[in-house]
This record gives structure tokens, C-alpha cells and sequence, in this order.
């Protein structure tokens, strides 16, 4: 519906003047039959209708997605600022505990991994990288696992553990 709105506002903008009226729909017949048509059965509609069947909207509108990059992401900018710089926070307590937590990550070229117990490295992702990431799983680029709904959990567990670090 948001589609056929915009359409329409954009329509309005080249008329001059425009004047919307409504029509109820006892008054209506057409829209009132189509109204009817739409929620019926298929074996309740009359025969002599002409029923057309869509399987599309009639208004396309291109699937373009565009994702800004974010290098400052907030949970993995302190780490790759530590390995690369050697900033750590003001107090002491902190910076300990912070070094103690940056030691499982290193730095390949510009990308963050993490370490993990008798595993391959783990990349890290950004915030958009995570979420372009769960947005490939659910549209099936991982395959096809509509029947198995552990795979489905499973990966969704695998990326999130590559998403917290």
C-alpha cells in the first residue's frame, strides 16, 4: 500500500488542483463487488466473472539496498585502538581488565579477529556487517533449510557468535 501511496503522491505534485471525494460504498458498485470479490471463496464467486490473478504488485519498484560503512563501531573501536595504538582507559583498574579482554582479539591487515580455543579465528563485524549478515541467512544464501529448523538455529548461533565480540 505504501508503494501505491508514494505513486500517488507523486501524481499530485504535477496537478494543479486536486479534490478528493468520497464515494460510500452503497453508492459504489464496483469498488463494493471488488470489495466482496476479494474476500470471498474461489468457489463462491459467480462463474461469469473474469477473474484476473497478480502475481505481482502492479507498481515495481526496484530492491536496492545501500548500507553506509561505519568504521567507528563502538564495541570493537576501543580493542583495535589498543592493538594498534596502545590507548588504554585512564584508570588503572579498567585498563587492566581491558588488557586482559583485548588479549584474545589480533589484528590481520585491518580486519579484527578473535581467538578461540582450538578454533579457527573468528572475524569480527561491524554493526552493519552483523546485520547484512543475518539478512543473508534469512534470505537463504547459507542454503536452504526450510525443514530443518536446527540448522536455522545453529546458524543464527554461529553468527552471533562471531557478532559479540
Amino acid at each position: 500500500m505504501q508503494k501505491y501511496m508514494d505513486k500517488v503522491k507523486a501524481q499530485i505534485v504535477k496537478l494543479q488542483s486536486f479534490n478528493i471525494v468520497k464515494i460510500p460504498r452503497e453508492e459504489n458498485n464496483e469498488a463494493n463487488y471488488l470489495a466482496k470479490l476479494a474476500t470471498a471463496k474461489e468457489d463462491a464467486i459467480p462463474r461469469n466473472t473474469p477473474v484476473r490473478y497478480l502475481e505481482s504488485p502492479r507498481i515495481v519498484s526496484p530492491d536496492i539496498q545501500v548500507q553506509a560503512i561505519d568504521y567507528s563501531d563502538s564495541r570493537t573501536g576501543p580493542i583495535i585502538d589498543y592493538i594498534t595504538n596502545g590507548s588504554l582507559p585512564e584508570d588503572k583498574v579498567k585498563a587492566r581488565q581491558f588488557k586482559i579482554r583485548a588479549a584474545k582479539y589480533l589484528m590481520m591487515g585491518d580486519v579484527l579477529y578473535r581467538r578461540s580455543f582450538s578454533l579457527p579465528y573468528l572475524r569480527c563485524l561491524t554493526t552493519t556487517e552483523s546485520a547484512q549478515a543475518m539478512e543473508e541467512v534469512h534470505q537463504g544464501i547459507c542454503g536452504d533449510h526450510q525443514a530443518d529448523l536446527w540448522n536455522a538455529d545453529s546458524s543464527h548461533t554461529r553468527v552471533l557468535a562471531i557478532v559479540q565480540c
